[in-house]
């Protein structure tokens, strides 16, 4: 008996940590600390809600380090720049731009609280300078940060209100699966710690921000086995669709699994992130929004070039032709984008349309070295160089400079004034492949983000916010209101606090 006690101490001793649950009690649990989940926490402590906020990585913040601006309408700062559009006229465009697809009562909600949210931002310390576009005579609804990115300000901001709510933050603690009742209603989640250790959080409510599912090969390959090869995307790598999972399980209902935030083409064999240090490699990406002549990986043409401002119409006619774009041109264009007109296009606020492509000849010396661009004197022989097929690559061009003599595009509907003939060599030649920013599909959920059931119910006490959410923008993300992911993710979390305020908790919601 003393030798069996021992074996088990031993045991115990061993293997204990692995057993142990630690247990914590509150009102609301909110899983994920990016743009959603963190100003959901903030919003929810600057409420009085009793509140703890689970992260799987070491550091909170999310997306919070790329963002640029964020949606808002009816702001003072939009008063004071003298911006006319109405809160019904930026949902109608919306409501327009997806075919009504997209969640009517969610984004009337979010646009009329738009302002409102971004106003209680900056009184908690998110510091904002002026509303922009990033389309040519867009929409100014762009509320751009200070100092460009708000990162470590915005973070810092609602840590703030958190910690002086007394509420907790338990990073590197990626929640497991959700805890629910005998009648199905959501009363907390099992996480685990670094430790290994397993936890148990009790809630009134769970508030899902995990993030997008982009980087899920298996929730990828079921719902668009169209983007698993090739494909790149920009989405933080530990975004696996956690929340969509766990929703899932408990019998929730996905919208728009289809649907991607996309950056357009970007050059084949480099990273994205590379386009940020390398103002070539930039220049690269901006050469690939150039208007010429654009061709499949077969050589042939299938969109009209003049719309390649718009970044989801770009890459939705790229998904339909393979993901993969070769953008041909001559020297006129080289010397008309690097000297004259400059680029057609912007890159958010980080490249205006009509800036010279001053670096297009340091483009084409490191894109032949990593395989993106090409140059050549004859039609003939890009096309070698790109391993295409000549035949059909001349067919186009040639068919491509008659309608410019032409001066009427029969094919795709080209303006007259983009269509610039491929005449004069040298030519250049420039490969992308399709690019997602993240997925804009995942749990469905009501006006107020309320998670809904395969049913078409509500599941009480859970809710979801940002890319863990669908039905936001139908199929088609809307590029004509710059800002309006970041915008949504922190709308969503703000309307999550509120109803399990009024609805659960049966507080008052305090005014700001």
């Amino acid at each position: 008996m003393r030798k069996f006690l021992l074996f088990l101490c031993m045991l115990f001793a061993l293997f204990g940590n692995a057993f142990a649950q630690k247990q914590y009690d509150t009102e609301l649990v909110v899983v994920g600390s990016g743009v959603a989940g963190l100003t959901a926490a903030a919003y929810a402590s600057d409420q009085g809600v009793k509140t703890i906020l689970l992260e799987k990585l070491p550091n909170v913040g999310g997306q919070l380090i790329i963002i640029e601006g964020t949606f808002a309408v009816g702001t003072k700062t939009q008063r004071q720049d003298m911006v006319g559009l109405t809160k019904d006229e930026a949902f109608n465009q919306i409501m327009d731009y997806s075919g009504w697809r997209a969640n009517a009562a969610y984004n009337k909600k979010y646009v009329d609280n738009s302002a409102s949210t971004l106003e209680w931002l900056q009184k908690k310390g998110v510091e904002m300078e002026g509303v922009t576009t990033d389309t040519p005579d867009g929409n100014r609804v762009y509320h751009m940060y200070k100092s460009g990115f708000p990162g470590k300000n915005y973070i810092d901001s609602m840590m703030k209100v958190i910690k002086e709510n007394n509420n907790i933050v338990l990073t590197e603690t990626p929640a497991k699966s959700l805890i629910t009742d005998k009648k199905g209603n959501v009363t907390g989640v099992i996480a685990e710690n670094a430790d290994g250790e397993e936890i148990r959080v009790n809630a009134k409510a769970v508030l899902l921000a995990t993030g997008s599912f982009v980087n899920n090969a298996e929730i990828l390959q079921k719902y668009n086995p169209e983007l698993v090869k090739g494909i790149k995307h920009i989405s933080p790598l530990k975004n696996m669709g956690d929340g969509i999972v766990m929703g899932q399980k408990i019998g929730a209902d996905v919208a728009n699994m289809n649907t991607m935030i996309f950056e357009s083409a970007v050059p084949v064999n480099m990273d994205y992130h590379e386009i940020h240090d390398n103002p070539a490699r930039l220049d690269a990406y901006m050469i690939l929004k150039t208007p010429s002549i654009w061709l499949n990986k077969n050589g042939k043409r299938f969109v009209n070039e003049a719309l390649s401002g718009d970044y989801t119409v770009v890459s939705n006619s790229l998904v339909a032709n393979g993901s993969e774009l070769v953008v041909i041109m001559d020297e006129e264009i080289r010397k008309d984008i690097m000297f004259g007109a400059g680029s057609h296009a912007n890159y958010f606020t980080l490249y205006d349309r009509g800036q010279l492509v001053k670096h297009f000849d340091e483009a084409v010396q490191d894109g032949m070295k990593k395989g993106y661009a090409f140059k050549a004197n004859s039609i003939e022989e890009l096309a070698k160089k790109m391993n295409m097929d000549v035949a059909i690559v001349k067919a186009s061009v040639e068919r491509y400079n008659k309608l410019a003599e032409k001066g009427e595009d029969v094919d795709f509907g080209k303006d007259v004034e983009q269509l610039k003939p491929i005449t004069h060599a040298p030519y250049y030649g420039f490969i992308g492949m399709n690019t997602i920013c993240d997925a804009a599909g995942g749990l469905k959920i009501d006006e107020n983000a309320q998670v809904i059931n395969t049913e078409g119910y509500n599941i009480p006490g859970l809710y979801a916010a940002g890319a863990t959410t669908g039905g936001m923008y139908g199929t088609n993300y809307p590029y004509i209101m710059p800002g309006y992911a970041s915008g949504s993710a922190m709308n969503a979390g703000r309307f999550a606090v509120e109803h399990v305020m009024k609805t659960i908790l049966h507080r008052q919601v305090k005014s700001f």
